[in-house]
């Protein structure tokens, strides 16, 4: 068992519970609950936790954030933070608190592993580090030698006890100083000495030897030594002096020769980013080798040069006048850039030195494109909160429409007024419900509700139904053995009818669209010309999917950025450039594979892989309406909608069955458990997933199954990306029943989970 102890916040004993069972599930050791009636810094003191999982929103506390704040920099205890749809104002106040994750309720059990075993790392990391910190301190502080450490421009930001003792200054005055006028030496001639030259040497030379002025007056002859201080990437960061007293006084004059022409070149030698020098009317002073290569052109040809001069015109007017202030106040200043010849972002600070500045770029890439992706990141975030309640929603309506529309299509004769219009309307309907599921798989990637399917048929299906263009050749290649996959039927054809959409887009004036499905064997993966960064894993089989076309193609430094959120070669007003992370996001999901690639001689390849159901000899065949009902079968039903009740009890009551409603979890395990102990238990429980204030049906189901192990259940929801959705039977459900749904898909799952 995992020792990691964990401390779970939260006023909802359901969500806190939930975790806590999770978390007991996944092998640490049963964390405590701490609830609004407790104190929980009182707790955390007491426990001392490895971790915290927070609720953001905390009712009968003054201010969650304010608690989870002390928490993360008082008592030094990372978080999770466990939430709802929060408002923008409460996710922003989150943020600074510098969460370790967010989980958002109901929470995938997957997430949460993920998060607290990055939580885990994170934690030894810091403690690591704390702990090299104490070491070093420690080491420094019982270091026989003196030690002065300064920043780039010469500031200093550590003393030891030693040079505090040699020096007469105390660190906590000397701190932020510039190192000259706190190491004040002298030769033994009287004359200054820089003390940020290691490049005067004595004639051993390691040290030199150089009378030091003590604060309080007074002179010491001492040894010192000055080496630059560098980050983990090779940059000068820093010096780092280190001296001591001298045994004697036998000093000698130094050699003029080992005298550094310019004081700062030896420090800079170390130095792996650009680097100027300018004076006061911004003339180049000085530039070290990294900023020649950069700038592409001669040392002398720099030198003397105007330093805005290198700088396209709107990062000049941009930033002149900031940095001009700057070296008029003697402060620092600072700004980033974009260097078109190097294709590169840099970093530019500049420090006051010499009357003008010393000017330090720092190539920051890497960090602009890793902010650029959690941008992305961000705003997919942003809009999964938004498709997530959205979709619920909009899925309660649409079960609405398309139930009484459904009703309305069996109850009116064939061929009478207006029969048409509802064929119209049922048939808009389920357009709706494609794009409401295309955006939850766009914004969250959509845990698939897998059946068995056959891939040929449901092409089959979607090219029976697409309006084709008439100057577009179809070609659909399918042998009658393909193999049958597990997977999401709604989303193997969002996969299908965007790369067709895609393939008719890239040819305006007609051509010809190849559709092809074939079988790959284990470890048979040649076949059919695959690409080979398509990712097969070995000891699988897999159905690929081909959408060929011969339109204009796609240029090959595209590709890559082909699967990016919004990306799009497209100018059309209506171009998304969601389509193709859709198709991705639902490839991973369902353990495969896409790749792109142009078609030579014209065209573009899309190849799609889909691992291949482990029993090829299963069928997935709608169950009779009627002849595979039980009679008489009774049926609880736990939806909060009114409106969606009255549909339910409408479709099962015309069936034969006997059907009871409730609108809350606890009413309907009431009524299960009085039924269960009066020995005529209901044959089937329909849950909504979700009740908005109440007990929904995850929490229902278990509350049942303690007392009937054998019940069969049914889940509904609006939340079809949701996991008790993707893997209903881990959570005690016989069957699933995403919404918006037609009667007839109730009562086939019905019937065949009641048979």
């Amino acid at each position: 068992m995992n020792p990691f102890r964990i401390l779970i916040i939260s006023d909802e004993g359901g969500a806190g519970k939930d975790v806590q069972q999770s978390l007991i599930r996944l092998g640490y050791i049963e964390p405590q609950i701490a609830k609004n009636e407790q104190d929980p810094t009182e707790i955390v003191r007491r426990t001392d936790p490895d971790l915290v999982v927070m609720d953001i929103q905390i009712d009968g506390l003054v201010d969650a954030m304010l608690l989870a704040k002390e928490i993360r920099y008082d008592f030094g205890k990372p978080i999770i933070f466990l939430t709802d749809l929060a408002d923008e104002k409460t996710i922003k106040r989150a943020g600074e608190i510098d969460p370790e994750a967010y989980l958002l309720k109901p929470f995938d059990e997957n997430e949460l592993k993920s998060s607290v075993a990055i939580a885990m790392s994170r934690n030894r990391s810091r403690e690591a580090l704390i702990n090299r910190e104490k070491q070093l301190f420690s080491t420094l502080s019982s270091m026989a030698d003196a030690l002065i450490a300064t920043d780039i421009v010469g500031n200093i930001t550590y003393m030891n006890p030693v040079a505090e003792s040699l020096t007469g200054w105390e660190f906590g005055d000397a701190k932020h100083m510039v190192l000259q006028d706190v190491l004040s030496i002298k030769d033994p001639s009287g004359n200054k000495v820089p003390a940020l030259a290691p490049g005067y040497r004595s004639k051993n030379k390691s040290k030199r030897t150089s009378y030091l002025t003590r604060k309080g007056g007074g002179r010491v002859l001492i040894e010192d030594n000055a080496a630059p201080l560098k980050d983990p990437q090779g940059s000068l960061v820093g010096l780092v002096v280190v001296f001591r007293e001298a045994m004697d006084e036998d000093s000698r004059e130094p050699d003029p020769d080992q005298i550094a022409d310019d004081p700062i070149r030896n420090i800079v030698e170390g130095i792996a980013d650009p680097l100027f020098t300018v004076d006061k009317n911004w003339e180049i002073t000085f530039v070290n080798q990294r900023a020649v290569e950069l700038f592409d052109a001669l040392d002398k040809g720099i030198i003397g040069n105007k330093f805005w001069r290198m700088f396209s015109e709107d990062v000049r007017e941009e930033n002149i006048h900031g940095v001009s202030r700057a070296m008029t106040r003697g402060e620092r200043a600072a700004f980033e850039f974009y260097h078109q010849d190097s294709s590169s972002w840099f970093e530019l600070n500049a420090y006051p030195f010499g009357g003008g500045l010393l000017l330090l770029m720092r190539d920051i890439t890497e960090r602009i494109e890793e902010n650029e992706s959690a941008l992305r990141l961000e705003k997919l975030e942003s809009l999964s909160l938004l498709a997530r309640g959205f979709a619920h929603d909009f899925n309660n309506i649409l079960t609405v429409i398309l139930g009484n529309l459904s009703l309305a299509n069996v109850k009116l004769p064939k061929g009478v007024e207006g029969d048409e219009e509802i064929e119209n309307a049922l048939s808009a309907t389920l357009r709706a419900q494609n794009r409401v599921q295309q955006l939850l798989t766009f914004a969250k990637g959509g845990s698939p509700i897998r059946q068995t399917i056959n891939f040929g048929k449901v092409i089959s299906e979607i090219l029976e139904e697409h309006d084709c263009d008439d100057q577009i050749q179809y070609i659909v290649e399918s042998p009658e053995n393909i193999w049958k996959v597990d997977a999401d039927p709604g989303q193997f054809r969002r996969v299908v009818e965007n790369l067709l959409r895609n393939a008719e887009q890239a040819m305006p004036g007609g051509g010809k669209i190849v559709i092809s499905l074939m079988n790959v064997g284990a470890n048979d993966f040649s076949k059919g010309n695959l690409p080979p960064s398509l990712e097969l894993e070995e000891g699988l089989d897999y159905v690929i999917l081909q959408v060929i076309d011969d339109g204009h193609g796609i240029d090959d430094d595209l590709v890559d950025k082909v699967f990016e959120p919004y990306f799009t070669s497209r100018t059309q007003a209506n171009a998304t450039g969601i389509g193709l992370t859709v198709c991705e996001s639902i490839a991973r999901a369902h353990d495969g594979g896409i790749i792109l690639e142009p078609n030579l001689p014209s065209g573009t390849r899309a190849v799609v892989s889909f691992p291949a159901s482990t029993d090829n000899e299963a069928t997935f065949e709608k169950v009779s309406l009627i002849d595979q009902r039980k009679s008489l079968s009774s049926i609880l039903i736990l939806e909060d909608d009114s409106l969606i009740r009255q549909l339910l009890v409408a479709n099962l009551e015309r069936e034969g069955y006997e059907v009871t409603e409730t609108e809350d979890g606890v009413d309907t395990v009431a009524r299960y458990i009085e039924r269960y102990r009066a020995g005529n238990p209901y044959d089937l429980v329909i849950m909504d997933l979700s009740v908005p204030k109440g007990m929904g049906g995850v929490r229902a189901i278990k509350e049942i199954l303690n007392i009937d192990s054998e019940v069969k259940a049914i889940v509904s929801s609006g939340y079809s990306d949701d996991p008790v959705m993707a893997n209903p039977k881990s959570f005690g459900f016989s069957g699933v029943l995403p919404k918006p749904y037609q009667p007839d898909e109730l009562i086939s799952l019905v019937s065949g989970i009641l048979k």
